[in-house]
């Protein structure tokens, strides 16, 4: 029996274990991850004697107070690089997307209208300038998002401001996280698949798909939402939020296209979907991320994932196309390899009438029933960043609840 038990080692499952463990050390918990990694989508990996990302990319000096102070408590090293926003020549001239975003939000209520962000831009700007107003942001994760979310919490001048990134090592924070908790509390590959509740003595047990049972008092779920609305199929509310498929795909090139990327991908450059951004990793050994894609442009990508010449030939035929390679200029992949997630991200749909705002909605999503509670970029009012796991852990998984 265990006071409590957190569902998923991602950060949110981390950072509530560290909430726990700092504020009452005596609280006995375990962590179930369905995974056999610990971490989430806050991981890397290796690709050419690189260690690239796989799923979360970078921390804001400017906006991420919470990821900050985590990483000094932890004494986990980060460094500062600009962040600036570049274009192909394919879209030479035609982004605004500053302008374009400020006379968006001129026209919107100061309030939720039950649109989505595309329901609601495009009949004002034209289905072709909002194409390519969505192209030109970078990223598409915002189209089925509430409306009012996208231009009050999405943080979209993140996609037209230059600012302060911090380059971070996820596996280093963690590793940290695991070694602050104890690793003997985090157990893999046990994928939670129901969640009961015996009203006689409040006491929860939680189902493990091998048949398993393990109990406690309290219980804290920390995962995408296709697990919230699986452990919880009767509450409406988890139907409310959606999720959307995310995909990195790094790639490495041969000696003589190093000169020829360097060329005509400088620094991070935004391009047409299905690629969407390119982002020089290690350019002087030819590795760089070819695409960061989301929503349509991932899963178009998805059949080309696998290393082989002919897929790799199909990359190379669409950085041509994005960066205006000429044919003859040398453009050889000498491999690839993704992080291709089916639900990278987050985000609202419409909020309902029954909630008068977001923060109401969150609140309810974050408490489902008596000592449950929710937490993960899911339910944050800034979906898609560490940062916003953080805040939704912050705001539920207090020293009153844990001792209660």
């Amino acid at each position: 029996m265990y006071d409590i038990i957190i569902v998923g080692a991602g950060i949110a499952g981390l950072y509530a274990a560290y909430h726990i463990k700092k504020s009452s050390p005596k609280t006995r918990f375990l962590i179930l991850e369905s995974s056999k990694w610990i971490g989430g989508r806050t991981g890397e990996m290796k690709f050419s004697g690189t260690d690239v990302v796989t799923g979360a990319g970078i921390g804001r000096k400017r906006k991420d107070k919470l990821l900050i102070q985590l990483l000094h408590d932890l004494h986990v090293k980060f460094s500062e690089f600009p962040i600036t926003h570049d274009y192909s020549s394919t879209l030479d001239g035609k982004c605004q997307v500053k302008k374009i975003f400020e006379l968006l939000k001129q026209k919107h209520p100061k309030q939720s209208i039950g649109e989505t962000f595309q329901q609601f831009a495009e009949p004002i700007l034209g289905k072709d300038r909002y194409k390519m107003f969505v192209v030109c942001s970078s990223y598409s994760d915002y189209e089925k998002e509430d409306s009012y979310d996208v231009l009050y919490y999405y943080g979209f001048d993140d996609n037209y401001s230059n600012f302060t990134g911090l380059s971070i090592s996820w596996s280093h924070l963690v590793n940290a996280l695991v070694k602050y908790v104890g690793p003997e509390t985090v157990l893999t590959s046990k994928r939670v698949v129901k969640l009961e509740k015996d009203e006689d003595n409040d006491i929860f047990s939680l189902v493990v798909e091998n048949g398993q049972t393990y109990c406690s008092k309290k219980v804290i779920v920390a995962t995408t939402i296709a697990s919230a609305r699986l452990l919880f199929p009767k509450d409406p509310i988890y139907k409310e939020i959606g999720g959307q498929a995310f995909l990195r795909l790094y790639g490495k090139f041969s000696k003589a296209s190093i000169p020829i990327m360097e060329k005509y991908a400088k620094s991070s450059i935004v391009v047409k979907s299905p690629l969407q951004k390119i982002i020089p990793m290690r350019p002087d050994e030819g590795i760089y991320m070819i695409a960061y894609s989301d929503n349509q442009g991932a899963k178009k990508l998805h059949p080309y994932l696998e290393n082989t010449l002919k897929n790799r030939e199909y990359f190379e035929r669409l950085l041509r196309i994005s960066l205006k390679i000429p044919n003859d200029e040398e453009l050889r992949l000498l491999a690839i390899k993704d992080a291709y997630w089916d639900i990278g991200t987050h985000y609202f749909k419409p909020l309902t009438p029954e909630f008068h705002n977001r923060n109401e909605f969150i609140k309810a999503a974050q408490h489902p029933e008596k000592n449950v509670l929710v937490v993960g970029e899911m339910v944050a009012l800034h979906q898609g960043w560490v940062e916003g796991a953080l805040e939704s852990v912050e705001k539920v998984v207090t020293s009153r609840w844990i001792t209660a």
